[in-house]
């Protein structure tokens, strides 16, 4: 091996050490979850859903968190799954939410900054057709509260905002069976 193909090797076991650093930094979704969905409506959130279960776990040799869980919209329930990953090469996160309702798969890319990781789709060309001829733009909030964690949807028609509050997701631990 020469000296170039050293410093090649050394570069991409450091750059997977801070991708692994990354996603460690959101490992507090990691486990069994019971969630409480609420959504925006008429400029209060209203009424919250029943509560859900869901799964979070690394998956691909931990390179990635994957999260099953079934998401109840007025009129339809979903069973979505969203992974997420560190973009080690350009330092972004993504995720990608999938759902078995309409199989679509919206990506999301984003950052991490005081606590608080947001990602939008305004780049990655799966904002969501409104019916009327034009886009949703989505963008989500995750950051770990004193019990869990929250995921804070919110939606634009326009890529550049402003976003308005659409619904929230508060994860807390589930119970251990006894």
């Amino acid at each position: 091996m020469n000296f170039s193909e050293c410093l090649f090797l050394l570069a991409v076991i450091t750059s997977a050490a801070h991708a692994n650093d990354a996603l460690d930094a959101v490992s507090f979704m990691e486990g069994r979850w019971r969630f409480v969905s609420t959504f925006f409506e008429n400029g209060a959130w209203g009424t919250p859903q029943e509560p859900k279960e869901a799964v979070t776990e690394r998956t691909l040799g931990d390179a990635f968190i994957r999260m099953n869980l079934p998401v109840t919209f007025p009129g339809a329930t979903f069973q979505f799954e969203m992974t997420l990953s560190y973009d080690r090469f350009n330092q972004v996160y993504r995720l990608a939410v999938l759902d078995d309702l309409n199989g679509f798969m919206d990506m999301y890319s984003g950052q991490m900054k005081n606590g608080v990781l947001t990602m939008t789709n305004v780049e990655t060309g799966t904002a969501f057709p409104d019916g009327k001829g034009g886009l949703v733009f989505g963008k989500l909030e995750l950051h770990k509260t004193a019990d869990g964690f929250q995921l804070h949807g919110f939606v634009s028609s326009a890529p550049e905002g402003p976003f308005e509050n659409y619904m929230k997701m508060a994860f807390t631990a589930e119970p251990t069976a006894k």
